[in-house]
């Protein structure tokens, strides 16, 4: 049986060399388009979660209000609490 050859560095870089087509710098540049679209996706998704955070604190903070009824105003009273229905006219 034949020994097995030991290739040399300059014949390893020589065969690499060969087979390299083009080579891209940058962030990701060497990876494939599939992995760009999971580097795109992963950024849209936490945009997207930071967006949905912001609006829901935002709309906590909002008081819930009800159509077509009034509250009243204290013990005072200034106007009673009244509801209308659809036909009938508001008091003045």
């Amino acid at each position: 049986m034949s020994e097995a050859r030991v290739e040399t560095e300059e014949e390893r870089v020589a065969r690499i060399a060969r087979g390299i087509v083009v080579v891209r710098e940058g962030h990701g540049a060497n990876c494939s388009s599939v992995g760009s679209v999971v580097d795109t996706l992963f950024a849209a998704a936490v945009v997207g979660g930071a967006v949905l955070a912001a609006v829901a604190a935002a709309l906590a903070k909002e008081p819930v209000r009800v159509a077509g009824t009034r509250e009243t105003k204290g013990a005072a009273g200034a106007d009673a609490a009244t509801t209308t229905s659809k036909n009938e006219e508001p008091p003045t």
